[in-house]
């Protein structure tokens, strides 16, 4: 990998990870309600994907105006593996440090309401809805693994979305 891929890809990922560290620190602290706002769960992807692109553009300029398909992934791929990492880091030192059982119920019931709500709107069976209730009752989301799960998930995700980032900004050098 060249100089300008990483250093251009780091250099936005951290000012990803902090954003995405400030909205958490907002969202945990000041309005829980949020952690179940679809649109503000659409705008992080949004965000997060943006980065991603202006890290490729950043070095494909910086590259001189080409860039291959691996140097495109590589430089998105940076800008959100420390992006997201920062966040999951943050989030389990909040999560096993800081909030209080109090606020943790408040999230816990918060995203059961609106498992539940969701499933009314979408018609599923009662039968769904009371296993969602029962499920609930024994699931804690704010262990180490919870958490390290959705940073690979969410990672996953974000990846086959830069891939296709990648093929769409790649050109090919010319001999």
């Amino acid at each position: 990998m060249t100089d300008p891929i990483k250093r251009i890809g780091f250099r936005n990922g951290f000012i990803l990870g902090a954003l995405l560290i400030l909205f958490s620190t907002y969202i945990n602290f000041y309005h829980l309600e949020l952690l179940t706002n679809v649109w503000l769960g659409f705008s992080t992807v949004f965000i997060i994907i943006a980065f991603g692109i202006i890290s490729i553009w950043q070095t494909k300029a910086k590259l001189g105006g080409l860039i291959t398909f691996k140097e495109a992934f590589s430089t998105y791929f940076y800008t959100i593996l420390l992006g997201n990492l920062m966040s999951t880091i943050y989030l389990i030192l909040l999560y096993l440090l800081i909030l209080s059982q109090e606020t943790k119920t408040v999230i816990l019931e918060g995203m059961r309401e609106f498992d539940v709500n969701l499933m009314k709107q979408n018609l599923m069976p009662q039968k769904n809805i009371d296993d969602t209730i029962v499920f609930y009752k024994t699931y804690d989301p704010f262990t180490v693994k919870i958490v390290l799960t959705g940073f690979i998930k969410y990672l996953l995700r974000d990846c086959l979305i830069g891939f296709l980032v990648a093929l769409i900004f790649r050109n090919k050098r010319t001999l």
